[in-house]
């Protein structure tokens, strides 16, 4: 146990209890709660990417149809979410008219087969390119950027005939839990605007949530696809490692180990999407994870556990998510699937956490001028100076960059090897027990949607993700009910590499036993 580092944790906690009534009072004042709309054409905006895909096919739905209706409802609510850096709605409508036309003029099996999601409208993550879009990163150096290519992601996702609508706000450089830049501005949470989506695809996050996309394109380092999943009541998966191609996909990570932690993957409504769109986005590499060959949920080992370790040096769980909680496992009980508490020990969580943190300590300098005219600022100097808006740098971002530098100093650099060689115990004793046919239940983190500005005391909460990004395992958010106050909570169920479908197979059971995903009120 590093005694520096739990006594900063202490302190944060602390912190949290001080400066929690004024986040309360910042809320009401300047992201006070607002209902959404409705849904209009609700039928069209409620039908899953499998159903949809085949229903356009047959004809018996126009993609220019399900287009414009997103497009509406994108314009209704986005006003009160600010999840949008910019959109194609004029290109998109017609692509739609086109995806029509050729439905009309070629066999459904050959559609099928070439383009499985043609006419289906997608959402992007900024960070993600995407030809003919901004992108920004959120950062002041980059406020004119367009990309004129596609990531390899994207590429794919375009070429199964997928139709972009838009792409989504992201923090700056992606440096962030909380979604929040200088060139779009900070985006609210569907179920409550003074909530933060999550980050750092709290775009995607939040838009899936209100019910404005059906699917979008994300990616995951320590949580950024599972924690907006959770926080918006919607589906996200991080998949296996290298699966799914990283090129194209910013910041590049790749002189990190930020790229054996990071994983491009899906966030959407609809569990049964899952492996429908991995199996495209993964491409031939799709045979790996054997998506036809679903295993049913009786033939699955549920494992669970609740923390990390002690909840005095983790987040402890709000009451709403201990019940939660308990009643995932308790349904499984009764599904006569005997749930057992994994028992493997995680009480060095917070070390592992910054020993896998100190691995991502070249990770690109948001500070920096990619044309090399300006000189790079100095950290701690642009964190004092933006408390007082002085700075063209957010806080969040800056922040995120002080404690990778932290992780890689002289109070944690002569421990950290001990405790990757203790993590790497750690993975092989999940691997063994998982094996081919086990999964366990997880929290996403233990908390529903924070506060705007509340995760700066909350930043050791990554441990519940991050551990899964370090381990390589796949992992997926599953939505499963909500708090007193309308806010989504929900877990994951991680499994051992290239299972997968475990994680699909897990999430298909829960969301018909507790309802998955449903809108704001």
């Amino acid at each position: 146990m590093n005694i520096f580092l739990r006594f900063c944790i202490l302190w944060m906690k602390f912190t949290g209890i001080l400066v929690y009534p004024f986040l309360v009072i910042y809320g009401a004042i300047f992201t006070p709660k607002k209902s959404l709309p409705s849904f209009a054409n609700s039928d069209l905006l409620t039908i899953p990417v499998t159903d949809l895909a085949g229903k356009i096919r047959r004809g018996e739905v126009k993609s220019e149809a399900v287009v414009k209706a997103y497009i509406n409802r994108l314009e209704a609510v986005n006003p009160l979410i600010n999840a949008i850096v910019e959109n194609g709605f004029d290109r998109a409508v017609e692509m739609a008219k086109i995806a029509d036309k050729r439905c009309s003029e070629m066999d459904e099996a050959v559609l099928a087969e070439k383009y499985p999601l043609l006419g289906v409208p997608v959402t992007i993550k900024e960070c993600l390119k995407a030809a003919g879009f901004p992108l920004t990163m959120g950062n002041f150096w980059r406020k004119d950027f367009r990309s004129e290519e596609n990531s390899e992601a994207v590429q794919v996702i375009l070429n199964a005939g997928a139709i972009p609508l838009l792409v989504s706000n992201a923090p700056e450089f992606c440096y962030s839990w909380e979604t929040n830049n200088f060139i779009t501005g900070r985006t609210l949470n569907p179920y409550d605007q003074r909530r933060t989506p999550g980050g750092s695809s709290g775009g995607e996050g939040a838009l899936l949530g209100a019910g404005a996309s059906l699917f979008g394109i994300a990616a995951d380092t320590a949580g950024s696809i599972r924690c907006p999943a959770m926080y918006n009541g919607v589906f996200g998966h991080k998949p296996t490692p290298g699966v799914i191609p990283l090129e194209g996909t910013l910041p590049d990570l790749s002189k990190t180990s930020g790229n054996e932690y990071t994983s491009v993957g899906p966030m959407c409504r609809y569990a049964k999407d899952l492996p429908l769109l991995m199996k495209i986005m993964a491409g031939s590499k799709a045979i790996h994870l054997k998506l036809d060959d679903p295993v049913p949920i009786e033939q699955i080992k549920i494992f669970y556990k609740k923390a990390v370790g002690s909840s005095f040096f983790t987040i402890p769980p709000t009451r709403d998510f201990s019940r939660t909680f308990d009643e995932v496992i308790q349904h499984f009980s009764d599904f006569g699937m005997k749930p057992m508490p994994l028992d493997v020990d995680m009480s060095d969580a917070p070390e592992y956490v910054i020993a896998g943190s100190a691995g991502l300590r070249d990770i690109p300098n948001l500070m920096e001028d990619p044309t090399g005219i300006q000189k790079t600022p100095y950290l701690i100097w642009e964190m004092l100076k933006a408390p007082f808006g002085c700075s063209r740098f957010t806080f969040a971002s800056m922040y995120l960059m002080f404690l990778v530098r932290m992780a890689t100093s002289f109070i944690f650099r002569r421990n950290n090897p001990k405790y990757l060689k203790k993590f790497e115990q750690l993975r092989t004793d999940l691997v063994s027990k998982l094996s081919t046919n086990g999964v366990f239940i997880f929290p996403v983190t233990p908390k529903p949607a924070l506060r705007h500005h509340e995760y700066y005391t909350m930043w050791y909460g990554m441990s519940y993700t991050f551990l899964i990004n370090m381990l390589g395992f796949p992992a997926t958010s599953i939505p499963i009910a909500f708090t007193a106050d309308g806010l989504p909570v929900g877990i994951q169920v991680v499994a051992g590499p290239y299972q997968d479908r475990l994680c699909f197979s897990v999430a298909h059971h829960l969301e018909r036993a507790f309802g998955g995903w449903k809108p704001p009120k």
